[in-house]
């Protein structure tokens, strides 16, 4: 029997993952879903092998845990609860069969603690390297505020220290991420605005600057720093599942969380930090 996807065809391919999507999802070309009267949230995310997993030293089935949990990062921060995913990938001929099961395999372990469903996707052959692309789907009975919203004066606030993922890169150590869905949708129902930590905190913050048309000011003294992490880490690590927040300080401590700055009319500063910081950036 083939051990690599080359030759061993769509079909067969589809009957290795089918314990790991849900009951419907290989009777059609698309999903049916009952709708439900609430809002829905959904996003996308892609992973990338080399650059957002390397199966040199994590195992198939926690790159394929870590795509979802981040993927889940935006749901999170608007207080939605899970309710499906749909998954593509595009991956060489020479990628292992395991590995290609165990893809599918972490991402379902994932999918069952939360109670949603790997609703189907795609896949084709490339040179490489791999890519999955994940579209996921939430429901909330609140609105979430938009970034949009944010305005000068209101606080800022994160759900935990930062830095984490950049230590567990340098290490080459394995990190299963929880998405933080009770939490984002107890900030979202106490009023504040959230996002996800995913390109770093200083760049999400220049997200909600740049979408509100304001600036913001941190205080570098006030950020929570993970164990083993770097001020440094703790500014411009991404891939971290913890939540960044605006909103009226009242709210923000009414929360639980503590101010580490506060958006203000303009400009971007950072207190006790020499030099420009910023996140990561794709196409920098």
């Amino acid at each position: 029997m083939t051990t690599t996807v080359g030759g061993a065809g769509e079909a067969r391919l589809l009957e290795l993952i089918k314990p790991y999507i849900s009951e419907g999802a290989g009777r059609d070309d698309a999903a049916v879903l009952e709708p439900l009267d609430q809002f829905e949230v959904l996003s996308t995310d892609i992973a990338v092998e080399g650059i957002h997993f390397d199966l040199s030293w994590m195992r198939a089935e926690d790159a394929g845990w870590r795509a979802l949990a981040l993927a889940l990062g935006d749901l999170a921060a608007k207080g939605a609860d899970p309710a499906w995913a749909l998954v593509s990938i595009a991956l060489p001929r020479k990628w292992k069969i395991d590995d290609f099961v165990g893809l599918f395999k972490g991402m379902h372990e994932l999918a069952s603690r939360l109670s949603m469903d790997i609703e189907g996707g795609d896949m084709s052959a490339i040179d490489g390297p791999t890519v999955v692309s994940l579209t996921v789907a939430g429901y909330t009975a609140f609105e979430p505020l938009p970034r949009s919203s944010a305005r000068p004066g209101w606080a800022v606030g994160v759900t935990g220290p930062l830095g984490a993922s950049a230590v567990a890169l340098r290490e080459h150590r394995v990190l299963r991420p929880q998405p933080l869905i009770e939490a984002g949708r107890r900030l979202n129902q106490g009023g504040l605005c959230c996002g996800d930590v995913s390109d770093g905190l200083v760049r999400e913050m220049e997200k909600f600057a740049q979408m509100a048309g304001i600036g913001f000011r941190l205080d570098a003294s006030m950020v929570p720093i993970a164990d083993g992490a770097s001020l440094d880490d703790a500014l411009t690590s991404g891939e971290e599942v913890q939540l960044v927040c605006v909103g009226p300080e009242e709210r923000m401590r009414a929360a639980g969380l503590e101010p580490i700055g506060a958006m203000k009319e303009r400009g971007f500063t950072i207190l006790g930090v020499e030099g420009e910081k910023r996140g990561y950036d794709h196409f920098a």
